[in-house]
């Protein structure tokens, strides 16, 4: 239930000219912090039980519905977070009611209203609690109440921060910044292109004349090695007794490990996508499509391939080429895939393909790569609606690995 996602909705600039982003880095505490961002997020526990019970309350008795703005009246001064902080709380329970109901109404019945009580909830600092100088970060936390200071990275000096929110993840606490970037040039080219996501190769694209195909088997290794890596530590954690120091060692070092590849997997996957943006801006790209292999994902071929289905990001990278092409002018529309890697461009005859190599045994046709034949499948299903018999395929292509940094431990 973060506000930070929703932080651009409500900013006055010009979007033409900025941008908002969500900056995420963990933070390393002083015990002291640790301790009154404890009580805050106590505090604001505490507001969330006040909105959820009074709401409710009302509603039963009286029937009546209460809005947004009686219930901010109603918690200003109640809690020791500051007013705008509270305000978040109340939005968030808001958020999550329309959502519900609108669940509700298109049949998932299953939703219900917000009813839980929480012992912490996550507090967010909105524009004016927010105190940015160099690298000192200050948080206000209301009037007469101690604020919180910490120490941002110092790329972010001259940044303008709208929004902050500080998350527990695992074992320690992560800060999220809602920061303003300038807006970036707009493509103002026609090209359309198609994007084939796949395991091996992780994004495969091409305008119809070149293509581009990236491997996935470094983000396919980080993957066989969190799986192996982690069900090696639940089995010697099987072995301790609950409440065992050896045991709280043992859950310390799985929380590192996890902590430090899945920031080399997002790392890989930046670095895929920005691969994947640079392709489109050089190559004026205006519309891509995307493929869903939803059909592939949701077959039963066994424990292992199911395994690698199951931890194949396809959606995560999706979401990252969204919000980075969007940012270029870029529209990314996903299209159905079925039968765009099998259907000959000769031909137009559909076989089931086993090797990287397309092959087709009616017309004889070979040498492509499969993963090409299905990008420019892609392509011309969604530009002509349909396959084309004697389709010209890209001539030239590119193959690329990855561009990523060394791996750095993290504390």
């Amino acid at each position: 239930m973060s506000r930070i996602k929703n932080a651009k909705k409500k900013q006055p600039n010009d979007p033409a000219k900025t941008d908002i982003l969500v900056e995420k880095f963990p933070l390393h505490l002083a015990p002291e912090q640790i301790t009154l961002i404890r009580n805050l997020q106590r505090e604001a526990a505490k507001a969330w039980n006040t909105v959820c019970s009074v709401h409710w309350v009302i509603y039963r008795r009286y029937g009546i519905w209460l809005g947004e703005a009686v219930m901010k009246a109603f918690l200003k001064g109640r809690c020791a977070i500051h007013s705008q902080s509270a305000q978040a709380i109340v939005e968030t329970y808001f958020e999550c009611c329309e959502r519900t109901r609108k669940l509700r109404e298109e049949g998932h019945t299953d939703w219900r209203y917000p009813y839980r009580k929480k012992y912490f909830f996550t507090v967010t600092w909105k524009l004016l609690g927010i105190t940015h100088e160099g690298q000192s970060l200050t948080l206000s936390n209301g009037r007469h109440q101690e604020p919180l200071a910490l120490e941002i990275p110092e790329r972010f000096s001259g940044s303008t921060i709208k929004n902050v929110q500080i998350v527990w993840h695992r074992n320690q606490y992560w800060l999220h910044m809602a920061v303003e970037k300038s807006a970036l040039t707009k493509i103002q080219g026609t090209v359309p292109a198609a994007i084939d996501p796949g395991e091996i190769h992780a994004i495969t694209i091409t305008n119809g004349e070149e293509a581009l195909v990236i491997s996935g088997r470094l983000l396919r290794s980080l993957q066989r090695l969190r799986s192996k890596t982690v069900g090696k530590f639940q089995r010697q954690i099987a072995k301790t007794k609950k409440g065992s120091k050896r045991r709280r060692e043992l859950l310390d070092a799985k929380y590192r490990f996890l902590n430090n590849i899945e920031r080399r997997i997002e790392h890989a996957m930046h670095a895929i996508s920005n691969e994947t943006v640079e392709w489109c801006q050089a190559h004026n790209v205006k519309q891509v499509y995307i493929g869903d292999p939803s059909g592939v994902r949701d077959k039963d071929c066994g424990r292992k391939h199911n395994q690698r289905m199951s931890q194949w990001p396809v959606g995560k990278l999706r979401d990252l080429l969204e919000y980075k092409l969007k940012r270029i002018g870029v529209k990314l529309i996903k299209v159905d895939e079925r039968g765009t890697s099998g259907t000959c461009p000769a031909c137009g005859e559909y076989t089931k393909q086993h090797g990287r190599i397309y092959k087709c045994p009616k017309c004889g046709f070979t040498g492509a790569h499969r993963d090409v034949v299905g990008a420019s499948g892609i392509l011309d299903k969604s530009v002509n609606g349909g396959f084309t018999k004697g389709r010209k395929l890209p001539e030239k292509v590119a193959y690329s690995r990855p561009n990523v940094l060394a791996p750095k431990k993290v504390a």
